[in-house]
């Protein structure tokens, strides 16, 4: 008998399903993509090879935390969905109830119900996760025509953090279903279905504060004008972001809605009414989905327009840290050493028959400065930081070696220094204070940069000062005054395969010809530009198709809950439009009300992803600099071209589901 009961508790449930089903197959859908999204992001970051990637270890730690926040997106997303699925069934229960079942033998269904939505969704989600990895893996890696630094892997990290995340999410829901039904009377889960959310407050606080974080988020982003405090406050940037925007959304749209209502020549029409006052009365939910897909849109805007920008930029990338074709740099150089540099590096290239052009040779000192304000204090070895100010390094020229290697004419008093800001995150002042002693400054627009510099994080000013006594005052903190540096820098006329082989040459002579009697110095090492493409191409292009891989799962993400929405909406809206007909609305003026709320679900979260996004590109644009590209133009043009692309796939997933929300409604209406 008890085998018999069991097994009719199960039939129930299967039954229940199929009979539910147009509730529960966008619920099912949706909870396998969340679970799907959540073990790709938790699966990338093991994969990501951290020794032969730059910042790979950086890239697999975003990985982590973009995994939490999937995981915390999952849990409010399922149990709004939940919730919408169990005021749609409370009538069904409650005719149960009344019908003789008893409150424990529904919550036995509800268990059944749920270990089978769990395990399909769990199943599934895994597999399609794994087998979606694999297939962006091959695609992209075919299209991107590169060995990729991010392995294709299936961790068992992953695969329990998914089962134990999601097993958890039906658990809590299961529970909550149940004591709603245990709690509720049957009178009450009979009416449970039609019963609509109060109208709600425009609370003006929590508006208040909304716009203060957002606020925050947005000033933060404009204000940062150094790489290393771009990179520091993004994340900051970004929480206070969402939160805003999620405060925002559910105050202050409820608030422009009561405004709207109170205009009277707007809200007394037919399609304004049903539209205003439907999306009032069911803000809460609304506001939810309109801000996850305001913040995963926005994410997707973010993440493909970055990597996008940085691949499509490599030449230039390439041109930035290696302004000539051939480095040469070497620390602690007597003048023997110096003259060997320049004969080797002269022989190797009359054996290939090339000529060195557009060298430029120099000898500078680097030092790292703690700047707080306009007052700079040189930092006691290169790596200290010091968390009262600002981490940044100067590059000193004396006035004779500028003078020499610029072809200028420049003259300085003994106070007095010539400055180059290539990142322009200096004010406009007249004087600097350095270990107490205040210099006047001059700007010269002159490009000193030897493509190093360009891959700094902290800030970087080229300075020239007028003697080897200010030199030796500047450095004697740091112990660096023995140690300059000597720079050999040229350019060939070829392609990349000559370049990379005069590279190799070079290098070839000097393991060959040192030690050298006479010759001292403490390093030496030789760059070429054609060498380094490959790296280049590796690190740009891994970080391109992790872009285009998050890009699709932020896109299938904002698909999930849009087509969701306009399902649960649908639904509910579909008996009040029925009502509005049936009392003398005309179908022409249902399906005009109808599109007036699509425009409007529409077009706001889009706007606002937009709205983040021109925000947060003065922060973007510093973090790039990080990665060697400058070309802010380029940054511009390549965001703009994503915006329009992912806005146009925005409005046709939107188009795809406002049919399924037109037949619903109308379904009803007819």
């Amino acid at each position: 008998m008890a085998n018999r009961s069991r097994g009719f508790y199960w039939k129930l449930a299967l039954t229940n399903l199929r009979n539910n089903r147009r509730v529960y197959l966008p619920y099912i859908l949706s909870s396998i993509g969340i679970a799907m999204m959540f073990y790709i992001m938790c699966a990338l970051g093991p994969g990501i090879d951290q020794e032969n990637m730059y910042g790979g270890a950086s890239v697999s730690s975003m990985m982590f935390l973009g995994s939490i926040v999937i995981g915390i997106f999952s849990v409010l997303f399922l149990f709004y969905t939940n919730s919408f699925i169990m005021k749609r069934r409370k009538k069904e229960l409650g005719l149960y109830n009344i019908l003789g079942m008893e409150k424990r033998h529904i919550a036995k269904v509800i268990l059944r119900e749920t270990l089978m939505v769990a395990v399909l969704c769990i199943v599934l989600g895994l597999g399609l996760g794994i087998l979606f990895s694999k297939l962006m893996f091959l695609v992209l890696g075919k299209v991107l025509g590169l060995e990729l630094p991010i392995a294709f892997i299936v961790p068992s990290s992953a695969v329990i953090s998914t089962v134990a995340l999601f097993f958890c999410i039906f658990f809590a829901t299961m529970l909550y279903n149940i004591l709603q039904v245990r709690l509720a009377k049957p009178i009450e889960l009979l009416h449970g279905g039609e019963t609509g959310e109060k109208e709600p407050k425009a609370h003006w606080l929590l508006a208040v504060l909304g716009a203060l974080l957002l606020g925050s988020g947005y000033y933060i982003a404009v204000t940062i004008t150094s790489p290393l405090d771009a990179l520091m406050f993004f994340f900051i940037a970004v929480i206070l972001v969402i939160l805003g925007t999620y405060l925002l959304f559910m105050t202050g749209i409820t608030a422009m809605l009561k405004i709207l209502k109170k205009n009277k020549k707007f809200y007394y029409k037919a399609t304004h009414f049903t539209t205003v006052s439907g999306m009032l009365y069911r803000m809460k939910q609304n506001a939810a989905g309109l801000a996850s897909i305001c913040i995963l849109f926005t994410a997707l805007l973010v993440t493909v327009s970055t990597t996008f920008s940085l691949y499509t930029s490599m030449d230039d990338l390439i041109r930035t840290r290696y302004p000539r074709n051939i480095l040469i740099l070497s620390r602690g150089a007597n003048d023997a050493a110096k003259e060997a540099i320049q004969t080797i590096a002269e022989e190797e290239c009359e054996k290939v028959g090339k000529e060195p052009l557009q060298l430029l040779e120099r000898s500078y000192w680097n030092c790292s400065m703690n700047r707080i304000g306009n007052d700079f204090t040189p930092l006691e070895g290169a790596y200290m930081y010091d968390s009262s100010g600002s981490y940044s390094t100067f590059t000193l020229f004396t006035l004779e070696e500028f003078n020499r290697f610029s072809g200028q004419n420049e003259t300085l008093g003994d106070n007095e220094l010539l400055l180059s800001d290539p990142r322009g995150t200096f004010p406009a002042d007249n004087s600097i204070t350095i270990s107490g002693r205040e210099f006047s400054i001059r700007r010269t627009d002159y490009n000193m940069d030897d493509g190093e510099g360009s891959a700094m994080i902290y800030d970087i000013y080229y300075v020239v000062v007028p003697n080897m006594e200010t030199v030796e005052f500047i450095l004697e903190p740091t112990g660096n005054v023995l140690d300059p540096l000597y720079s050999y820098d040229f350019d060939i006329d070829g392609e990349q395969e000559d370049i990379a082989a005069l590279g190799s040459a070079i290098r070839y002579r000097f393991s060959e010809a040192f030690p050298m009697e006479g010759v001292e110095f403490d390093s030496l090492q030789a760059e070429d530009s054609a060498s380094s493409y490959e790296d280049f191409f590796s690190l740009y292009g891994g970080l391109f198709f992790l872009g285009l891989f998050l890009g699709f799962l932020f896109l299938l993400g904002t698909a999930l809950i849009i087509y969701y929405k306009q399902v649960s909406e649908g639904y509910e809206d579909a008996r009040r439009f029925s009502i509005m007909q049936k009392v003398g609305m005309s179908h022409k003026e249902v399906k005009k009300s109808i599109h007036s709320q699509i425009l409007l679900v529409f077009f706001l979260p889009l706007l606002t992803a937009v709205l983040h996004l021109a925000f947060a590109f003065p922060m973007l644009q510093k973090i790039l600099a990080v990665l060697n590209l400058v070309n802010v133009q380029l940054i511009l043009l390549s965001t703009l071209g994503c915006v329009i692309v992912f806005a146009i796939a925005y409005a046709i997933i939107y188009a795809i589901t406002a049919k399924t929300y037109y037949k619903i409604v109308e379904s009803a209406a007819d």
